[in-house]
């Protein structure tokens, strides 16, 4: 009898165990993920104040999109983009915006002008 109890339970045990493990909880960073549009033209094509000036004004990825593509700008999309991703000077940059505006406008060398604009964090 004790033989046949422990093996009903370890059956049951074993049925009850797969939706034990399944329903577990996903554990999530506590940083955030970021979706992004970015905005890239030639500081000769535009002068670095005036590309402020301009992307200042956007409040929607879809502005940016627009914005982008009526001054000539590489317009690039980047989805779910994890803080820890971002590289360590851009990250409180990030933090500090809006969704759906841009950050300051961000130079490598001088030779390019860039822009993020926030769409989604989650």
């Amino acid at each position: 009898m004790a033989k046949r109890l422990v093996s009903v339970s370890a059956g049951i045990l074993a049925s009850i165990a797969p939706a034990v493990a399944i329903a577990q909880p996903v554990r999530q960073s506590p940083l955030p993920s970021y979706s992004f549009v970015q905005l890239s033209v030639a500081s000769a094509q535009i002068a670095p104040a005036e590309f402020q000036s301009v992307t200042a004004a956007i409040r929607s990825c879809n502005e940016a999109k627009a914005l982008g593509e009526a001054l000539g700008a590489k317009v690039t999309r980047h989805k779910f983009v994890h803080q820890s991703e971002l590289p360590p000077q851009l990250r409180p940059v990030v933090e500090q915006v809006q969704r759906g505006r841009s950050t300051p406008v961000l130079s490598e060398d001088g030779s390019a002008l860039h822009v993020l604009v926030v769409c989604h964090v989650a």
